[in-house]
């Protein structure tokens, strides 16, 4: 009896010393973890949806409405944690940064919601918001830069000027491709396709890498001089979705040239999510809206007829594409 109360004292010892030889170092580790986390610098980031901006400048009820907030280029360093502390100064926006691995995260008024993020390479990394907020949504990207020491090695990037936002409409007279131009701006299609809709973005963990471009359209609908594709822009103003056009002679190739167009017009009437490169990687970014809930048909037969009179793509050019070109740029 003595002897099997030995061993099992032996044994209730042995498990302790493995129990303390686990555990005490897991608690240190999280308690170091902790205390780390809880010195972490902290960067504030608001959403301002009328400049279409993230913004680190202090946003308030007094001054919500101006027009000059600095576009935010936060600076982290590689291995230390950051705390970013999120804000809406006006309508649920969602931020997201998946290269840093910051899941889309929804950011509502009068709500602070933290994340802790701890960069593992240099680099520059995109911020966006992915909720379709107001008119300036789409300019409401930024980057991350991400160094060694944690110290800015690149310029800040200006920001959107809000009175791009602003632009007047043009009279019916300017014409329906000057209409189409004139969205494509105020819609910000131009800050995902580029100016004339000739330089994608990037879309990471997306199938396509880049936003496609769409300079080229009047080649993929078949219309291959510039002639041709005036032609087709007069029938277009004329004729609303060419229900009534079954054949036009001075399009060549009308009935392939006028289903494809429709077609078009159909995929961006519906939208279209991008497809993840990685099945288990970060949702990409960008999606095509659903510009139908936004625009009218009319509208959208615009932007096509500005798109189908650009004429030949144009080079993509080397400067990093982050919509329209501002002022400074």
């Amino acid at each position: 009896m003595k002897r099997i109360f030995i061993e099992a004292l032996s044994l209730g010892m042995i498990g302790t010393a493995l129990v303390a030889a686990v555990v005490v170092p897991l608690r240190v580790e999280a308690s170091r973890r902790a205390s780390r986390e809880s010195a972490a610098p902290v960067i504030e980031l608001t959403g301002v949806m009328a400049q279409g901006v993230w913004t680190d400048e202090r946003v308030t009820g007094g001054n919500v409405w101006r027009r000059d907030f600095r576009s935010a280029h936060p600076v982290l360093a590689v291995g230390k944690p950051t705390r970013l502390r999120l804000a809406s100064a006006d309508v649920v926006h969602t931020f997201s940064a998946p290269e840093l691995g910051i899941d889309p995260v929804e950011i509502y008024p009068g709500k602070i919601v933290e994340l802790l993020v701890t960069p593992k390479a240099p680099g520059v990394f995109q911020y966006y918001c992915t909720t379709v907020c107001g008119k300036a949504h789409f300019a409401m990207r930024g980057f991350f830069e991400v160094t060694e020491d944690g110290l800015l090695k690149q310029a800040r990037p200006p920001g959107p000027d809000a009175e791009y936002w602003l632009a007047p409409e043009p009279p019916a007279a300017a014409g329906i491709a000057a209409r189409g131009e004139w969205l494509f701006r105020q819609q910000g299609c131009v800050t995902c396709h580029g100016e004339r809709g000739s330089d994608g973005v990037r879309n990471p963990n997306s199938m396509n890498a880049k936003v496609p471009i769409i300079s080229d359209l009047a080649r993929r609908t078949f219309l291959f001089t510039s002639a041709d594709a005036e032609a087709f822009a007069r029938l277009v103003a004329d004729h609303p979705g060419l229900t009534d056009v079954a054949e036009a002679p001075q399009v060549p190739l009308f009935p392939v040239v006028k289903r494809q167009y429709l077609a078009t017009l159909s995929l961006v009437r519906g939208g279209r999510r991008s497809s993840r490169l990685d099945p288990a990687g970060p949702r990409p970014p960008l999606d095509m809206p659903v510009w139908g809930a936004r625009l009218t048909d009319r509208d959208l037969e615009a932007i096509l007829t500005y798109l189908l009179t650009q004429g030949p793509s144009a080079a993509p050019s080397n400067r990093r594409a982050t919509g329209p070109i501002h002022k400074g740029d």
